[in-house]
């Protein structure tokens, strides 16, 4: 395995790769880190060369103080390992940089898979902003605990809204990533984010590399609708929804994730 820092715009990302073959970009979601990947990682090089990474402002990755964007920071350790083209998979807000990466460099996407994906620029309907609103309701002790300066509290209230299908081995993973995470709740290191402009929500429809939009059953409702939304607006797309899965589908999931990654990465050329 390699491990190391990548200079980029104002800070620092941290990565892993391991495995020979062909690239393949694991991107976390936005409460945890690259540790989420363990299970694919060990797996998945055996047959690719597998990087995970920790986004700007999470894990190992430094802070952001100033503007930047995923998508350049992504780019970047791309050029330092040397890798014109990849598979890419992202979770959540991994979703929203992986669409967002692949609007803007399809030339360096061979496949994308996108996991309770989140999108920028999304456009509610009027029915899903009615969900989003109660969804903010649920999470109104989450900003109390913030403003308390309670920020494991409030790391937990993500624990239970996205991760509530876990086994109690996964769950207690997610526990210790979702501390360590914690002050993302106060330093919000989408402060400085810029984003690409036509976003990705209005791009979908550009994607031509072979999409699969996974999520999971148990997911929160707006992140259901959004993910058959993505899937309707990506030609041909490739649509799963997992049974039994919340929003942490490769925790929750794992052993049919895994399978049905991988027989989607394998059928593409």
């Amino acid at each position: 395995m390699e491990s190391g820092l990548v200079k980029v715009k104002g800070g620092t990302i941290y990565y892993e790769t391991r495995g020979q073959g062909l690239p393949l970009v694991l991107i976390h979601a936005g409460f945890l880190d690259s540790r989420m990947w363990d299970p694919q990682f060990d797996l998945y090089s055996k047959t690719y060369k597998v990087i995970r990474y920790d986004v700007r402002g999470f894990g190992k990755s430094s802070k952001a103080f100033e503007k930047f964007a995923d998508i350049d920071d992504l780019q970047s350790l791309l050029q330092h390992l040397k890798i014109d083209k990849a598979h890419v998979v992202g979770l959540s807000n991994g979703g929203r940089i992986a669409i967002d990466f692949t609007t803007n460099h399809p030339e360096m996407v061979n496949g994308l898979v996108l996991v309770g994906s989140g999108c920028s620029g999304y456009k509610d309907t009027p029915e899903e902003a009615e969900v989003w609103k109660d969804f903010e309701k649920q999470m109104a002790p989450q900003q109390e605990f913030v403003k308390q300066g309670k920020l494991a509290e409030a790391a937990m209230i993500d624990v239970e809204t996205w991760a509530c299908a876990q086994s109690p081995e996964s769950r207690r993973k997610i526990i210790s990533m979702a501390l360590d995470n914690a002050h993302v709740a106060a330093d919000d290191p989408w402060q400085f984010q810029t984003h690409p402009s036509p976003r990705g929500y209005d791009r979908l429809a550009e994607i031509s590399s072979p999409t699969l939009v996974i999520v999971g059953e148990r997911d929160v409702k707006g992140m259901r609708s959004i993910s058959e939304t993505i899937h309707k607006k990506i030609p041909q797309s490739k649509y799963l929804l997992v049974r039994g899965a919340d929003h942490i589908v490769n925790l929750s999931r794992t052993e049919e994730f895994d399978e049905e990654v991988l027989n989607f990465l394998r059928g593409i050329r």
